[in-house]
């Protein structure tokens, strides 16, 4: 059974943008260079049927899936990221020993585990938090776990629209970025934040 430090459940926005920030620390700090993500994508990211118009950085019209694809691509390329395709059915253990279970009956291993599965897809069965009306969804029938800034209990986050951000890109990338700064402030000991620096020519 493969073991992974974080397994993050959602391959949309947040479950990316957290990727990414902890794949940009393996280079930069020494501590998280050996730390192996996983990401397990269910496919069911609302930014799939999303065209951009409002996103600081992002040109206008922007379709979804390709911003979804360029993303995927960019967490990948930190070597210690791998993104499979799969729905997570449970999740069981503890901190340090959690195991994580598709509904295909794969398995794997993780110290800490991030739930990034939106705000309809949190069918998964171990979550340790109640379900309820998410709090900045403007159409009914939206859910999101229940939480304390982020955190459903030890070596257990949640994160972008699942934790009750917006369905807007910034914050569920916001959001996801913050989760791992987190997660890697809890490797240093510390409050870490990873910032890239414009390279002198």
């Amino acid at each position: 059974m493969q073991k992974y430090d974080v397994i993050i459940i959602g391959g949309g926005v947040s479950g990316l943008s957290c990727a990414i920030t902890l794949g940009s620390a393996g280079p930069k700090m020494e501590l998280a260079a050996d730390k192996k993500v996983l990401v397990i994508d269910a496919g069911k990211s609302h930014l799939n049927m999303a065209e951009l118009h409002n996103v600081p950085g992002i040109a206008e019209g922007t379709k979804g899936p390709e911003l979804l694809a360029s993303l995927a691509q960019r967490a990948e390329a930190y070597e210690n990221v791998s993104i499979m395709q799969g729905t997570v059915a449970s999740v069981s253990g503890t901190a340090g020993d959690f195991k994580v279970t598709t509904e295909s009956a794969e398995t794997f291993e993780a110290d800490i585990v991030v739930f990034a599965n939106g705000m309809q897809t949190n069918a998964v069965e171990g979550i340790g938090a109640a379900i309820v009306d998410h709090i900045r969804a403007p159409r009914p029938g939206m859910v999101m776990i229940e939480n304390h800034n982020g955190i459903i209990g030890e070596g257990k986050y949640v994160t972008g629209c699942a934790a009750g951000a917006t369905s807007m890109f910034a914050s569920a990338a916001g959001y996801g970025a913050q989760t791992a700064t987190d997660i890697i402030s809890s490797w240093a000991g510390k409050y870490t934040v990873i910032h890239d620096i414009l390279t002198k020519g």
